[in-house]
């Protein structure tokens, strides 16, 4: 059974269309806007508040930016550690249990092997009769 083809969209409703463009701006670009200008102002009322020069400014902004670098290198750090330490202690423990693995898939693909012959068994059989009599019918028995 065939599906039908799709139905085309119908057109935007420019109601709601006006109402979601007002509410995005409202919900995203005004508070995005509002907090570009509110540090800007905090900013310029920190340096005229305080009598530090710029150097010490641009040095407090850069520990800013490398602390939550070095946490986040922290942390990646002990992941890595730890992965390493993991592997290390499977290495250890794993040709025992792949040993056991490989014993099992192994008895598995015997019994696997065994229930399929035995089930074509008697097809085959009875085709080996078949062709016997249909040899001692010919006459063609050596």
């Amino acid at each position: 059974m065939e599906k039908p083809p799709p139905r085309p969209l119908p057109p935007p409703n420019p109601l709601t269309t006006q109402r979601h463009q007002r509410e995005s701006f409202q919900q995203i670009f005004l508070p995005f806007f509002l907090a570009i200008v509110l540090l800007i102002v905090l900013a310029i009322l920190l340096g005229r508040a305080t009598s530090y020069n710029t150097s010490q400014g641009a040095q407090i902004a850069l520990i800013g930016l490398i602390l939550p670098t070095m946490i986040l290198g922290l942390l990646f750090l002990a992941v890595t550690i730890a992965i390493i330490v993991g592997v290390a202690k499977l290495t250890r423990l794993l040709p025992r249990y792949s040993r056991a693995a490989q014993d099992f898939f192994a008895l598995l693909a015997r019994q696997t092997r065994r229930t399929a012959d035995s089930s074509v068994e008697p097809i085959l059989r009875l085709h080996q009769w078949a062709a016997m009599w249909q040899r001692l019918r010919r006459g063609h028995f050596h």
